[in-house]
């Protein structure tokens, strides 16, 4: 099965060295750093500036000042923030809407607070799944992620590489524990460094309810903040003050990971720990210069990639980020799957 609009040259070579048959006409969509559904001319998250536009979720990567776009109500508030752009109409989980001849169904990915993966159903009944970013695992502030059955499934695959593997949230909590309490015991100050949107609400989340005190960096409160408003709850936390570090004994250091060097300058003595999926990696400490690392990621690994391909149970798989490895997998696996490179 190939794209019925085959205008991506790296694509397009492909799919005619394979000879493949154009199956899916009701769906015809190309591939140009975003999906274009071209008959109704509605893009599922583009990468560049574009007239409609579907927005998976609310990091900045994904938010760019489109002529109107189309997300859930807690995506919608990040990308308002992010392009200053009041267009947007929002669209809760799991409520059906027309645009042209299809039908657009939003449904939870996992990945950040309000991000969606969507359903397009044609005329004829054929769905198409764009996955977006998202993950499988339980996470704590979000909604769980939902597979839905389909004839095209369009996913990222970032850790589409066998050896990405991730712990469980059970042994990632205690991991976190043991980072804090070994930091106490040596009178050090933990700094737990994620992202300013996901990653640093997930790890308020597991320091909250294993009862830490935790100071959070102001452009991770904005962000909680904003999840607060959506009804996600953390419990006590405070804005951390750089000014008087002595009342920062005892306490965790929330903050992101571009200004660990502005906080930690502050510090003594103090030890570093980066949440990253990219943990993994054996040299991953190295490259981002930290003491310690855990693998907490919001992102699918390789097993709930596999996963969400067995129970969407897809005529065709095209992934999208990360390289050709996991549509290599599938392949070998006797699944139609192909790489859509940027």
């Amino acid at each position: 099965m190939a794209i019925a609009t085959k205008t991506v040259k790296s694509f397009k070579s492909a799919s005619e060295q394979l000879s493949l048959p154009l199956v899916f006409d009701s769906l015809p969509f190309n591939y140009e750093r975003g999906l274009h559904l071209a008959d109704a001319d509605f893009w599922l998250d583009p990468h560049t500036r574009r007239p409609v536009a579907y927005v998976s979720h609310g990091h900045s990567d994904h938010c760019l000042p489109h002529g109107h776009a189309f997300a859930t109500p807690a995506t919608a508030e990040f990308y308002r923030l992010r392009t200053k752009r009041e267009r947007v109409t929002e669209l809760p989980f799991n409520q059906p809407h027309r645009i042209a001849d299809r039908e657009i169904e939003l449904f939870p990915a996992g990945h950040i607070l309000g991000a969606s993966q969507v359903l397009v159903t044609g005329a004829d009944g054929r769905r198409l799944v764009y996955t977006g970013d998202f993950k499988l695992r339980a996470a704590p502030c979000l909604d769980a992620a939902e597979v839905r059955e389909c004839d095209v499934l369009v996913m990222e695959c970032t850790f589409g590489h066998p050896r990405y593997r991730f712990p469980t949230m059970e042994v990632i909590e205690e991991q976190l524990r043991a980072f804090v309490d070994r930091c106490f015991e040596q009178d050090l100050i933990p700094v737990v460094m994620g992202y300013v949107l996901g990653k640093s609400q997930e790890a308020l989340c597991l320091l909250g309810r294993a009862g830490y005190q935790v100071a959070v960096h102001e452009s991770i409160v904005r962000v909680v903040q904003a999840y607060e408003r959506q009804g996600i709850e953390f419990g006590a936390y405070e804005t951390l003050n750089l000014t008087s570090v002595e009342e920062l004994r005892g306490k965790v250091v929330l903050c992101p990971p571009h200004l660990r060097k502005t906080v930690t300058a502050t510090l003594t003595r103090y030890r570093t720990v980066m949440l990253t999926g990219w943990a993994v990696d054996p040299s991953a400490r190295y490259r981002y210069g930290v003491g310690e690392m855990i693998a907490l990621s919001d992102h699918a690994d390789f097993t709930e990639l596999t996963e969400y391909v067995e129970r969407a149970r897809p005529k065709v798989v095209y992934t999208v980020h990360g390289d050709n490895n996991f549509s290599k997998y599938l392949r070998s696996q006797g699944i139609e799957a192909h790489h859509l490179a940027d």
